[in-house]
């Protein structure tokens, strides 16, 4: 009995120590501080769960302006929107490019080039982006997602035997990732159970994305179930040996083509191309459901886009009901869609109102930034700067009811 107490007595000190060990106190000129109530973690528990709802709380509390211990990492989180182009600018004491290496490696498995001699192939990598996706590399690929998606529209509401009824999230989710998934990576090598293995992979993926937040705020892989299982399955779709030989886009072919150069092994090589499969959807599946579900919420706006598409289908001769008769696909070009201005209206508008991005930069030597009132804070070298431009989409300051959608 006294061994058990004198166990419990010497963990409670140990737990204390580490405490006063890990939580650094506040320094003059540097914002207001909140460690957070668990060592290491901080308030990245918290965060996880709701971060607009978070920010929003300690917003309220500290201003414009605060930092919170996130997993390990002291983040500052800068919220006047005046105050952006310094932070953003100030690129020789805040750093993005070794930030978003150690975030793509955590979330991924990436291997680190930044800083490294072979930083070429992710410099190299990048510069396929507007090649193959701006200008005319965007215009094949447009084509392609634009088949695949009508593809995956024409399967997904199937009703030659009768109705069904499902959810919009999960409408909308099963169309864009078949069709991202096809357009960049082609048939998966298994054609056969393409479509099952498709939609097992799908729902895999939203399990995952949702534990995206604390996956990037170092939250423990023990700690949240069967993440590192889906994490090495979702690998296993986009492996060289995985992909299949029909129809992979000439970005991820000219990728490959890269890293075979670098002598990439097919674990790294796997990597990457789950990174791309993430940055494909992760924002794409979102900017879809809201935009519809604004639209369907308001009839004179979706009647305003639907006039707009009527009015391209009818200059280039094309009409839903005989083409899907015919069992053609409609086609517009990318031109056309720029030319969309109520549908580019309502995706704006729903961006606006459901936007969670956060640009982040570390210091990479002890800082000071100068902020739009005057001020200068300090930033201690190691540290994190957060902005979220989310937040100034509701600020009434700047929107005329800002929770209010005028889609």
């Amino acid at each position: 009995m006294v061994t058990e107490l004198l166990g419990v007595c010497l963990a409670v000190v140990l737990v204390f120590v580490l405490l006063q060990v890990t939580t650094r106190r506040r320094r003059p000129g540097e914002p207001p501080l909140e460690p957070g109530p668990l060592p290491y973690l901080g308030v990245a528990l918290e965060f996880s769960r709701n971060p607009l709802g978070f920010i929003t709380s300690r917003w309220r509390k500290y201003g414009d302006v605060f930092t919170v211990r996130l997993a390990g990492h002291y983040t500052t989180f800068v919220l006047d929107p005046h105050s952006f182009t310094h932070a953003i600018r100030n690129s020789r004491g805040l750093d993005f490019r070794l930030f978003s290496s150690k975030i793509a490696h955590r979330a991924f498995g990436v291997p680190i080039f930044y800083g490294t001699p072979r930083d070429w192939v992710r410099a190299d990598s990048d510069a396929l982006w507007p090649k193959e996706l701006q200008g005319q590399g965007l215009d094949k690929v447009t084509e392609v997602m634009m088949s695949n998606l009508q593809s995956a529209m024409l399967a997904a509401t199937d009703v030659t035997v009768e109705w069904n009824k499902g959810e919009l999230w999960s409408f909308v989710y099963r169309i864009i990732f078949s069709a991202s998934y096809k357009t960049l990576f082609g048939r998966h090598k298994e054609e056969k159970d393409e479509t099952a293995l498709l939609l097992h992979a799908m729902e895999e993926f939203q399990k995952y994305d949702k534990r995206f937040p604390e996956i990037i705020s170092n939250v423990p892989w023990w700690l949240m179930g069967h993440t590192k299982k889906r994490y090495e399955y979702l690998k296993s779709m986009v492996s060289p040996a995985g992909l299949g030989q029909r129809g992979v886009s000439d970005f991820i072919r000219m990728r490959q083509e890269i890293y075979a150069d670098a002598n990439l092994t097919p674990d790294e090589i796997t990597a990457c191309n789950f990174a791309t499969m993430w940055a494909s959807l992760s924002n794409t599946v979102p900017a879809a459901f809201w935009t519809l579900f604004y639209l369907l919420k308001d009839p004179v706006a979706m009647a305003a886009v639907r006039a707009e598409v009527d009015q391209i289908l009818k200059e280039t001769g094309q009409s839903l009901e005989t083409m899907k008769e015919a069992g053609k696909m409609i086609h517009v070009t990318r031109e056309q869609l720029n030319d969309m201005k109520c549908l580019g209206s309502a995706i704006n508008e729903s961006l606006r109102m459901c936007s969670a991005s956060i640009i982040i930069r570390v210091a990479t030597d002890d800082a000071e930034l100068a902020l739009e009132s005057g001020s200068t804070i300090r930033i201690r070298k190691g540290d994190r700067v957060a902005l979220y431009p989310g937040f100034v989409h509701m600020d009434p300051e700047v929107f005329d009811d800002p929770e209010v959608s005028i889609v």
